[in-house]
């Protein structure tokens, strides 16, 4: 069968981040591991650049920190020390000022929450939260313009504009119990581009 050297191919932005998460995957997981592959390295790194440029800065940045949290589960995983750790954390809770009432261990499944924020955060779309608060010990109800996600200390936590806050804050996202998509488009605020990494900002409480 023979092959045109290039090809065109439309993808949208969810594609695109799909597709290149993939190819990051590919090169941390198997590239390298077997005799000869040096070309076949190359090869995949080239694709994860011509991805890469194809999408803008935040979600090239989330796709990598997707890779790499996936990867991380799956080299590190042991039952026994998951077991060990899940019941120690479920006798402690974060000492940190922004969030000294929440625990740490997760609260909610994030199966189906954390793929429908990453389609919210591509298109930007705005999304109704059932949101746990710590604070009131409610399930709260806020609109939210999700900007970017990102994994720390183990959790996935969102940088989003809440509309009931009028502010750019943190959220867990663990602590979503429900969570609806909304056809009302957003733009990321000049602000958050501008302050992005320099300043942490406040957790919803």
């Amino acid at each position: 069968m023979h092959m045109e050297d290039k090809f065109s191919l439309e993808l949208s932005q969810e594609e695109g981040i799909l597709l290149l998460t993939g190819a990051r995957l590919l090169d941390k997981l198997v590239a390298g591991v077997t005799i000869h592959a040096k070309e076949r390295d190359e090869l995949i790194r080239e694709i994860i650049d011509k991805l890469a440029i194809s999408l803008t800065p935040a979600l090239s940045t989330m796709s990598d920190e997707l890779a790499e949290a996936i990867v991380e589960s799956v080299l590190s995983y042991d039952e026994h020390e998951e077991a060990e750790f899940i019941e120690d954390e479920c006798h402690e809770f974060v000492e940190a000022s922004s969030e000294s009432n929440s625990p740490s261990y997760p609260m909610y499944s994030v199966d189906q929450t954390l793929p429908m924020l990453e389609k919210a955060l591509v298109n930007h779309r705005s999304v109704c939260a059932q949101y746990y608060s710590f604070a009131r010990e409610s399930v709260d109800s806020i609109t939210l313009n999700p900007l970017t996600i990102i994994r720390e200390d183990g959790l996935w936590r969102m940088v989003a504009y809440c509309h009931e806050v009028d502010d750019v804050m943190v959220f867990r996202v663990d602590r979503i119990k429900e969570l609806e998509e909304t056809t009302n488009e957003f733009e990321t605020p000049a602000a958050f581009t501008e302050r992005n990494g320099q300043q942490p900002y406040s957790s919803y409480c």
